[in-house]
Formats: C-alpha cells, sequence, structure tokens
C-alpha cells in the first residue's frame, strides 16, 4: 500500500510539470526572445530564464521529495504525510505556475511586446 502512495503522487508530479511544461512552451513561442518576462516583485527576467525557473523549480522540490519518499524509512502515518504533501504541492506548483504565466503575459500584452 505504501508503495502504491509513491506512484499515485510520482504520477500526479508528472501530470502536474506536463501542464507546466507545455503551457511554457506555448508562451515560449508568443513571447520575442530579447523580451524580459515579469516575475514577482518587479523583477524581470530573461524569457528563456524566466521559463526555466518556473520549470525547474518544481521539477527539483518534486524530485527531491520523490527522492524522500523512495528511500524508505517512514512508517504508515509519515508515508501517507508525505503522500499528502506531494499530492497538495503538485498542484499548487501547477496553480501558480499557470497563474504567474498568464499574468506575464497580460502584461507582455499590455506592453505590446506580445501579440493576443
Amino acid at each position: 500500500m505504501l508503495i502504491a502512495l509513491h506512484y499515485i503522487a510520482d504520477g500526479l508530479w508528472v501530470l502536474a510539470m506536463a501542464l507546466i511544461a507545455s503551457t511554457s512552451r506555448g508562451a515560449l513561442r508568443r513571447v520575442p526572445a530579447g523580451v524580459k518576462m515579469p516575475m514577482w516583485g518587479g523583477v524581470r527576467l530573461a524569457r528563456n530564464l524566466a521559463l526555466g525557473v518556473m520549470f525547474g523549480a518544481p521539477l527539483l522540490i518534486g524530485l527531491g521529495l520523490s527522492a524522500a519518499s523512495a528511500a524508505g524509512g517512514l512508517d504508515a502515518q509519515g508515508a501517507v504525510i508525505l503522500f499528502l504533501v506531494r499530492a497538495t504541492l503538485a498542484g499548487l506548483f501547477a496553480i501558480v505556475c499557470l497563474t504567474w504565466l498568464r499574468g506575464s503575459l497580460r502584461t507582455l500584452e499590455d506592453e505590446g511586446a506580445v501579440s493576443a
């Protein structure tokens, strides 16, 4: 049962990462190479760096949590808690990335940097 939780959580992370990757790929096509994308707090990053950060951060955190889950040494309660953390974070990262991307693209549209 505990190993099933590990694989189910991995599946949720794969879905979240696929969603983030596909929307980032669409944004990559819309945003010209020289445009800096707005991040949080007024910071702007180059297009590739911004999309890389928004994909790379969840990927690294997901891999770390997956490694912690696969390492074992957890009792049933710990395994369930780690599963719930992984499942929740997968969804939250997808929501945060999609919300940021939508806001960033709207800002760039308002500035005339990308077409609608």
